[in-house]
């Protein structure tokens, strides 16, 4: 389950939901509570920590790009409802944080050069896995079915080593 929402770089199962939950909060007065939690609380810390490093990985034009080419035209407006909790949960934890940087933290360097300098490169293999993609579902009986299969393969294997996790 994880390992798709990674493939498409939206790896919706992490924060989804989170944003929501975070600016009730803030609503309600707790941003106080949440910074002082974030400071002092380690746990709290590591949770908000883990949510800006997949967020930092989290492509909303790659998984558009997935989302143009293989999700039926009729079903493509329920990405909207995403992208907004998207939207509502960076803005939640940039304010809890009080940064507008993702790992911005002086102990987040190596994760923030790791993923700035990783993270990119795998944006050709997503582009080429949506295309192979299209491809195999076009015509289950291609002359190139296996070629089709294996660079299917090869890309997985790509897209998993470059974010750094399978999810």
């Amino acid at each position: 389950w994880m390992f798709a929402w990674t493939q498409t770089r939206l790896q919706l199962p992490v924060w989804l939901g989170v944003g929501t939950a975070l600016s009730k909060e803030i609503e309600d007065g707790n941003l106080p509570t949440m910074q002082k939690m974030y400071a002092d609380w380690p746990f709290f810390r590591s949770t908000i920590e883990l949510l800006e490093m997949v967020l930092a990985k989290t492509n909303k034009g790659i998984s558009d790009y997935y989302e143009s080419l293989l999700v039926p035209e009729d079903l493509q407006g329920v990405s909207t409802k995403v992208w907004d909790e998207l939207e509502r949960t960076i803005t939640s934890i940039q304010k809890v944080t009080g940064r507008d940087e993702f790992l911005g933290g002086e102990g987040d360097k190596n994760s923030r050069l790791a993923i700035s300098s990783r993270v990119p490169l795998v944006d050709p293999l997503n582009v080429l896995q949506a295309n192979v993609l299209v491809r195999m579902r076009a015509d289950e009986d291609h002359p190139e079915k296996q070629e089709l299969r294996d660079a299917f393969a090869v890309t997985v294997q790509g897209v998993a080593a470059g974010m750094g996790w399978t999810g």
